[in-house]
């Protein structure tokens, strides 16, 4: 477990450092999410993490995102490093607006990071990500930008999950802002 809190330390520590970030993510299109190793149609808490100088994301299903025992939370928490590129619930979208928003991140992360983090909220520290559209297969999990309703000037952070067969979902929201912080327990050992 402490592994984990010192990964999610590390990223608390730069998700306001613009020029930390964009090293982080130079390069880096998204991760792979094993949707196998969790429950179905329960959502996901895909925490932000820094292991081995290396970003990644911790996933755990939310009903086991709460406290309990250390050796509980180690055992339903699953790191996916951040990749440069993959070998192979979401809401169905198309594959130009999935083209969109992960161009959109490939050409502009740099100067998005540089935005973000001088907003009121910074940089995410999870991704809630409902499943109930989803799979028990494997997911690129492709780091996106989308339009912003609440400050159109900047993209918010976004995932886009694609499976072999070319479908891609989304309907996942970074936080914060948060709907409900009191789901998100890993927070509160940081």
């Amino acid at each position: 477990m402490e592994e984990i809190i010192t990964s999610l330390k590390h990223w608390e520590a730069v998700r306001n450092n613009p020029d930390a970030l964009t090293e982080l993510f130079m390069s880096k299109l998204g991760f792979e999410l094993d949707m196998s190793l969790f429950p179905e149609k329960i959502p996901l808490h895909a925490y932000a993490g820094i292991k081995d100088g290396e970003l990644g994301f911790y996933m755990i299903s939310e009903p086991n995102d709460v406290d309990s025992s250390p050796e509980d939370l180690s055992a339903n928490c699953y790191w996916c490093p951040a990749l440069m590129a993959f070998e192979g619930g979401g809401q169905e979208i198309p594959e130009e607006e999935a083209n969109i928003r992960t161009n959109t991140w490939k050409d502009t992360f740099a100067d998005w990071i540089h935005q973000i983090v001088n907003m009121p909220f910074g940089m995410y520290q999870t991704f809630y990500i409902p499943t109930t559209d989803l799979q028990p297969i494997k997911y690129a999990a492709l780091f996106a930008l989308k339009d912003n309703i609440i400050t159109p000037d900047i993209k918010a952070a976004d995932l886009v999950l694609a499976n072999d067969a070319g479908v891609f979902y989304d309907t996942i929201i970074g936080q914060p802002p948060y709907k409900n912080r009191e789901k998100y327990y890993l927070l509160d050992l940081i």
